[in-house]
């Protein structure tokens, strides 16, 4: 039937056969020349092609806040400097007040040295502290009995009179304390803004003042951190908090222990070593420099390095100050 089809079209419009067989040819050859393949999709009708349509794009709401920015410098209650740092756009004090008045409680979390209680001093001066540790208790936080010549008397703890008085409370190296010792912070970090008081009954239930607020520091790879959920979940506001090498020379830091710094928080990060030295171990380089000199304060500073660190941090100074550098020994 197709013949017959073919030679009725050849007798009535020859020139159509020629037509449909190029036609033919083009369609099988178009996978394998470009330019017959746009010359077929020329001769299709717009209606009928399949336009490549792009995916909406998704809107994602901005909210802009005015940069927070105050002084460049902040003195803590031991006297001590604070230079400010900025905290995305804002000053990283001025967060923290901010987030004070807010109630937007904060964690704070880095290795040792790196500045974290030095912020929160300089943020608020009326701050109660405490130190966790793993035998941190609740009476720690709380309160108890303590014996005085007249007998049993009750004292409060210091969570306790942050609530009363107003003011912040902060928990350093929060995450080596106990998470049952820490349920007994909650309920002052929720809606419920109260403590009740199960050891001493008379005492009651104490309702946190406005002021109160809880701000927490830690260091994640310390041994032993545990941080539970519950808790995480009542920080809202969380950062790591870093060494600024910047600073560190501006603040006198020689340039040979800045670098001998980054160079060992790379090689912390890649896993090579466990400890870098922070701001706090810079300074004290500079310091202890000044009074004993360089070589001194070389040999003191891996002596402080953990154990089984010494080797890579003794190996990183001997190559950057070109001799070999040894921990101290008396």
């Amino acid at each position: 039937m197709s013949t017959t089809v073919t030679t009725t079209i050849d007798a009535l419009a020859p020139e159509l056969t020629t037509s449909l067989s190029k036609t033919f040819l083009d369609i099988l050859a178009q996978s394998l020349n470009e330019d017959i393949s746009k010359d077929l999709d020329s001769h299709v009708l717009t209606q009928g092609k399949v336009a490549n349509r792009a995916a909406p794009k998704k809107v994602i709401p901005v909210i802009s806040a005015d940069a927070m920015t105050g002084d460049a410098k902040y003195t803590r209650p031991n006297g001590e400097v604070y230079h400010a740092r900025k905290w995305g756009e804002h000053d990283d004090v001025l967060v923290l007040r901010k987030a004070r008045e807010e109630m937007q409680f904060i964690l704070l979390y880095g290795a040792p040295g790196c500045g974290k209680t030095a912020l929160v001093e300089a943020a608020f001066d009326d701050v109660i502290s405490v130190l966790g540790t793993g035998d941190t208790e609740l009476s720690d936080l709380i309160g108890g009995y303590v014996q005085t010549p007249e007998g049993f008397r009750w004292e409060d703890g210091p969570l306790v009179k942050a609530a009363e008085q107003g003011r912040p409370f902060f928990i350093d190296e929060i995450g080596l304390v106990d998470p049952k010792v820490l349920a007994g912070v909650y309920g002052l970090m929720d809606g419920r803004r109260e403590l009740v008081v199960t050891a001493n009954p008379e005492r009651g239930v104490v309702k946190a003042k406005d002021g109160f607020y809880v701000i927490a520091a830690t260091n994640p790879n310390a041994p032993g951190v545990r941080l539970s959920e519950a808790l995480l979940s009542r920080f809202i506001v969380q950062a790591e908090m870093t060494t600024d090498y910047t600073l560190a020379k501006r603040l006198g830091a020689p340039q040979q222990i800045v670098t001998v710094a980054q160079n060992l928080n790379r090689r912390q990060a890649s896993g090579e070593c466990g400890w870098a030295p922070q701001m706090r171990e810079m300074l004290a380089f500079r310091d202890i420099a000044k009074n004993f000199g360089t070589k001194f304060a070389i040999a003191n500073i891996i002596a402080a390095a953990p154990e089984i660190d010494r080797p890579v941090v003794a190996d990183v100074f001997t190559r950057v100050f070109g001799e070999e550098c040894r921990p101290a020994k008396i």
